[in-house]
């Protein structure tokens, strides 16, 4: 472990503190999910992926090996306002909150890990100032030029201070699958703190934990992905930083996720929701060895799933292609040892990512265009979570080509 950058999420709980953290599911060494290739030949560094789970609290996580800078720096390809499904979710989230704040004209609205402007330029139009929080230089400047005011910087309690003496405080602050991705969990949250008042309400969206063991959706543990939030765990880290776990939501997005409303200690009473969701959490199996097990069991069996139906495709002659050079493909892939010769090209929407290759399987990138110039049998949709968008988009550009998905196992979708 010499070469961890600090001991949190394999020795110690970066939520709650507690030591003790037990192995769940170790997928070997993986290159970073999002770190492209730029030849055929280039090599992909690999490094420890190894889930564990904190027996208190019920924090999922990973240990520290990548800066966060490599992970998110300036070529971070990932473009929010690429997938349909995802702005028709922002300008749900914008109507949602504007009416259960109450938000008016001037408001000040902040998102914390704001993309591509894909939500703020929504929340723009409805009236409220903004402000992006966007460490990533490309992405930033995409929002920029969508006339979001955005701040090119990693978010923690040193630019929470800035922020606050330059913009005041915010009406709302969102977070939205940013979480997780923060290895320094304690500095991300005192950050949130800080730019709260009586009136702020802080949204974390996140995959459930809970949903990931009991959907086996293993593949959403990659190196960005630093912890893997339940509301119990969530309620748990925010205790020692002047906030509260206040309001619960149940979402459909990414498998399964929640929406947790986070208001400064005592300002809010708690929504009945949060008693709620954390009974179920528990009466799930949150905090026992079985649902940890029975979820890695099942993980295995879904690697094997897909190597064995990729060598049966080949065997019998047929062209497979991928659909989404997505991250959460590039641990499915590399657990199963999936290499350029199992498929002949994945398309993607997003042109930060074509003509490139995925990390470790050095599989090619192209434009959805190019995707019936290969001819597949068989299309495999990396990013299950908007499979129903993409077999839409597979049944136009390839009608003959028969859609699958391999989490939580292979089946064939229309």
């Amino acid at each position: 472990m010499s070469d961890e950058l600090t001991p949190r999420g394999s020795l110690t709980c970066r939520g709650c503190g507690s030591d003790g953290l037990v192995s769940v599911l170790d997928l070997g060494r993986q290159p970073l999910s999002n770190e492209m290739a730029l030849t055929t030949t280039e090599p992909s560094p690999t490094f420890p992926l190894h889930l564990r789970v904190c027996p208190a609290c019920g924090l999922g996580q990973i240990g520290e090996y990548v800066l966060p800078e490599r992970i998110f720096g300036a070529e971070y390809p990932y473009l929010s306002s690429v997938s349909t499904s995802w702005l028709a979710h922002a300008g749900e989230y914008t109507r949602h909150m504007t009416e259960e704040l109450g938000l008016t004209e001037g408001d000040l609205v902040m998102e914390v890990a704001s993309n591509d402007g894909y939500l703020l330029t929504q929340m723009r139009d409805a009236g409220m100032r903004v402000l992006g929080i966007e460490p990533a230089l490309q992405v930033a400047e995409i929002a920029r030029s969508r006339g979001v005011d955005t701040v090119n910087e990693f978010f923690g309690l040193a630019l929470a201070e800035k922020v606050a003496e330059s913009h005041g405080r915010p009406r709302l602050i969102a977070a939205n699958n940013v979480m997780a991705h923060v290895p320094d969990l304690q500095d991300f949250l005192a950050g949130l703190s800080h730019l709260c008042d009586d009136d702020t309400v802080v949204t974390v969206e996140n995959p459930s934990f809970v949903t990931q063991m009991q959907e086996t959706q293993f593949d959403t543990i990659y190196h960005e992905h630093f912890s893997y939030l339940s509301a119990h765990a969530v309620a748990a880290a925010t205790r020692d930083v002047g906030l509260e776990l206040t309001r619960v939501e149940k979402l459909t997005t990414h498998g399964g996720s929640n929406r947790y409303w986070l208001t400064r200690t005592g300002a809010r009473e708690a929504h009945p929701s949060v008693a709620e969701v954390v009974a179920e959490e528990l009466a799930a199996g949150l905090l026992t060895p079985e649902l940890w097990e029975d979820f890695a069991d099942r993980s295995r069996a879904v690697i094997r799933g897909l190597r064995t139906w990729l060598d049966e495709r080949h065997a019998a002659g047929r062209t497979v292609a991928g659909y989404g050079a997505a991250a959460k493909g590039n641990t499915l892939m590399n657990a199963a040892d999936v290499r350029a010769d199992d498929l002949v090209l994945v398309v993607d929407g997003s042109e930060a990512k074509q003509g490139k290759f995925l990390p470790g399987s050095h599989v090619p990138v192209a434009a959805p265009s190019e995707l019936a110039a290969a001819e597949p049998d068989d299309v495999l949709v990396l990013p299950w979570n908007i499979a129903p968008e993409i077999s839409r988009l597979v049944a136009e550009l390839t009608p003959g080509a028969a859609c699958w998905i391999a989490v939580p196992e292979m089946r064939e979708i229309g």
